[in-house]
């Protein structure tokens, strides 16, 4: 398969871009394109639509092209991809619930090839990212690789969107399903944040809302360990630090841990709301804020992927902002180790929660991570 990736700062640059690349006998099937929101996405639509190239996008809050970090961008990569390989699903919720809607792309992925994966992105503010796994999960009953994550807006925190040929969504997923029968696809969540202190319990919580920590007041534990809040918005605290720095490593049966960071506290239930899920009786440490170590770390453990998977024809990645936010610079050195490995067309985006499979193969929803997926047709 051949793959070419590029980033834009106008919808008329990347019409051209695209005319160029056409013109040079190189005939894309298959387009991935994340965008800032500043942008007319039926405008972005309408280019591929003429090309008749299969597109699957979302927006984004910060993008990644090869070495590249870019803001309010549209970065793109078209692939020759044979069509039999892969499927496109889109469903919007309505009425339905985030489960319902992943079930659906579950089934429609379990009727159409018998070893499927999926690359999913989630429109919508208030997306349980959870719930589009064990949709997907149940839809297609089995253990399958399953990738993406939710969509950005430039951290405006209003609206964001995914979107495909003669389609938009603020609430829908959108997947592409991927034959791996003829395409090798092979991925990591990885976090590297260093767990600090002792192991605590989750003793009350609901849905993403943190109540108690080891029976005290959930606030009040995390001032103890790191001292500050502040700023009223909304008769709600947000918490002063960038949440990314302090998520909390939640300890999984399988010997590997998740992260949820702190997003919000509300001084009156003393409580934490955060960026994902969290269940009575789970344990966790607190992180610290990364190093170059947590850089280093992470680009080994892109470097024994590349031991498992070999050489690749494209790569796509999804990148928290909060770990954007808290790596600083340091983003860049870990871009360059993942482009040491594989020097291969790479687009990504940075967003609001990412789904991927850890070291066991287990598909988990990471918040303060990144999820990489390598591509390869056979």
């Amino acid at each position: 398969m051949k793959a070419q990736s590029f980033h834009v700062t106008s919808v008329e640059e990347l019409y051209e871009k695209l005319n160029g690349i056409i013109a040079s006998k190189f005939k894309p099937t298959v387009a991935i394109v994340f965008a800032s929101v500043k942008y007319d996405f039926k405008k972005i639509i309408h280019i591929f639509d003429k090309h008749q190239i299969d597109l699957i996008g979302c927006s984004s809050a910060g993008e990644i092209e090869r070495m590249d970090i870019t803001e309010e961008e549209i970065v793109v990569m078209v692939m020759d991809m044979n069509k039999d390989n892969y499927s496109l699903c889109k469903e919007n919720a309505n009425n339905n619930t985030t489960y319902q809607v992943a079930h659906s792309i579950g089934q429609h992925a379990k009727n159409k090839f018998e070893n499927p994966a999926v690359i999913v992105f989630s429109g919508g503010m208030n997306t349980d990212a959870d719930q589009i796994i064990f949709g997907i999960k149940d839809g297609v009953q089995k253990e399958i690789p399953i990738y993406g994550g939710l969509a950005g807006d430039d951290l405006i925190l209003e609206e964001t969107f995914v979107f495909t040929n003669n389609w938009i969504s603020t609430n829908g997923l959108l997947a592409l399903v991927i034959d791996r029968d003829k395409v090798q696809v092979k991925g990591r969540a990885i976090s590297g944040w260093e767990s600090v202190g002792l192991i605590n319990t989750v003793t009350k919580a609901q849905g993403n809302v943190l109540y108690e920590i080891n029976g005290e007041p959930a606030l009040d534990v995390f001032i103890k360990y790191f001292g500050f809040y502040n700023n009223r918005k909304s008769g709600k605290l947000e918490l002063e630090t960038i949440s990314g720095q302090y998520p909390l490593q939640i300890q999984r049966n399988g010997g590997y841990t998740v992260l949820r960071s702190p997003l919000v506290a509300n001084e009156k239930e003393r409580s934490l709301i955060l960026a994902g899920g969290i269940k009575e009786g789970e344990q966790f440490k607190f992180s610290i804020a990364p190093n170059f170590e947590v850089v280093d770390q992470a680009v080994e453990e892109y470097k024994a992927l590349k031991q498992e998977c070999g050489e690749v024809d494209a790569i796509i990645m999804v990148s928290c902002k909060g770990r954007h936010t808290a790596f600083g610079p340091m983003m860049e050195i870990e871009l360059e180790g993942i482009n040491k490995q594989w020097n291969v067309p790479l687009v990504g985006f940075f967003s609001y929660g990412e789904i991927g499979n850890v070291k066991n193969g287990t598909c988990e929803f990471h918040n303060v991570s990144s999820s990489l997926v390598t591509l390869k047709e056979l």
